[in-house]
């Protein structure tokens, strides 16, 4: 009938309130928990989410109070509070602007800080939290559909940006040869690999046919002489033997961009970290990339010297305790190595005994970079870290820092990854078994 009202059913207007609800609640769900388990890790790697803000520019001291507002917006809503969606929207959408700004300018594979230690900057890590800031809106929006739209214009935009970005080798200043220098050897696009390196066996597969191969293992000499920092890293040589361009890839599209030309990131920033590798020209003609466990940085030589550790090599576990290098066993003050309770055992996994066929005593076990502190006699503290591919697996490699203005081998200190204005005293490592 002409001029006729529709009139909804209330059973349909309650379902559809119903169904909204129901969305709501979801969405309150989901981004609640994510906030919550993102401060989580956070807080549980406070070294390595420091390093993660370097990437976007800003100070180590910003963590507290991201960890605290992410808690505090997830716990919101969990809890339902009004407006807790509208803000984790807010908070998640100024996360993806951040990274997509980081992929602009070629930071593509950098740490994003996003879980702790874990996750690095791409495409997919914008679309991601682009997506999750979408759910967010969703949960103080009724759970209309259209109020997702938000997040999926934000998730575009963020794709988009991201498809804009350099691909690009990443050349960080003073690593690897100096570009217009002359290399011995091979001339061409020069792919440095490693052993046991998955992510090298991808990037040489897209560069079947293009690219000359250096081994670790096999072509220590052309290492040392490119004074490589670690694979897969990629030289561009002219017939004429000069270097071209150089940098750490990924992907084969960044390998092949250094046939076009090399670009400096906003990498090149970390000028202390720089500074420190610059000294390893004179170090490297001495020490073969074989045997660079004994400098624990898998080829990347590094001047500024171990913390005095155990049982020499400075390994160390997720929280900073020593462990024996070439396996990773828990071991006390002494060197010895215990069992979980902290009690001294022989290779066998049976407890020391005195020649009284007593068990020894507990010896106790102390945080290397602490230990260090007590036996220099000043306050020392982990701030940062950095990452390689050795054996495999991601290998972080830790700055001890005090306010000391001398390094452990009597050098000048250097910032490297420390804050509040401390430096590098001396440096350790975590064998993580995270692939690469």
């Amino acid at each position: 009938m002409l001029g006729a009202r529709v009139v909804k059913s209330p059973i349909c207007v309650a379902a559809v309130g119903f169904r909204g609800l129901m969305v709501a609640l979801l969405a309150s769900l989901i981004c609640g928990s994510a906030l919550l388990a993102a401060a989580a890790m956070k807080a549980a790697e406070p070294a390595a989410s420091r390093v993660a803000f370097a990437t976007y520019g800003a100070p180590g001291w910003w963590l507290a109070p991201l960890v605290a507002v992410e808690a505090l917006l997830g716990a919101a809503m969990l809890a339902g509070a009004g407006g807790a969606g509208w803000a984790a929207a807010a908070l998640l959408a100024g996360f993806a602007v951040a990274q997509s700004v980081v992929l602009l300018r070629g930071g593509g594979g950098a740490p994003c800080g996003c879980l702790g230690g874990r996750g690095t900057i791409s495409a997919a890590s914008v679309v991601r939290v682009a997506g999750l800031a979408g759910i967010a809106a969703l949960a103080d929006g009724g759970g209309r559909p259209e109020v997702a739209l938000v997040g999926v214009g934000v998730a575009a935009v963020a794709a988009l940006l991201a498809q804009r970005a350099p691909r690009g080798a990443l050349d960080v200043a003073g690593e690897g040869p100096e570009i217009g220098s002359p290399l011995p050897g091979p001339t061409g696009l020069l792919l440095f690999t490693a052993g046991g390196c998955r992510l090298c066996a991808r990037v040489r597969r897209g560069l079947a046919g293009v690219v000359v191969e250096l081994d670790e293992e096999r072509d220590a000499a052309a290492w040392l002489a490119a004074r490589v920092p670690g694979a897969p890293y990629a030289v561009l040589v002219g017939d004429d033997g000069v270097v071209r361009a150089k940098g750490t890839v990924n992907t084969a599209a960044q390998a092949r961009s250094l046939l076009g030309h090399s670009r400096r990131t906003f990498f090149s920033r970390a000028a202390g970290v720089a500074a420190a590798v610059a000294g390893a020209q004179t170090i490297g003609a001495l020490v073969r990339p074989g045997e660079a466990e004994a400098y624990h940085f898998c080829g990347h030589i590094f001047t500024t010297d171990s913390c005095p550790h155990p049982t020499g090599l400075p390994r160390i576990d997720a929280k900073g305790y020593p462990l024996r290098a070439k396996d990773g066993h828990r071991v006390d003050d002494l060197g010895r190595l215990i069992d979980r309770e902290g009690r001294a055992v022989g290779e066998d996994g049976r407890r020391l005994v005195d020649p009284d066929g007593r068990p020894l005593p507990v010896a106790g076990r102390t945080k290397v970079c602490t230990a260090t502190g007590h036996r220099y006699g000043f306050a020392t503290q982990i701030d940062g870290a950095w990452y390689r591919c050795c054996q495999g697996h991601v290998r972080k490699l830790v700055d001890c820092c005090s306010g000391h203005d001398r390094r452990i081998n009597g050098d000048k200190a250097l910032r490297g990854y420390c804050y509040g204005g401390r430096r590098v005293f001396c440096v350790m490592f975590h064998q993580t078994k995270v692939p690469c």
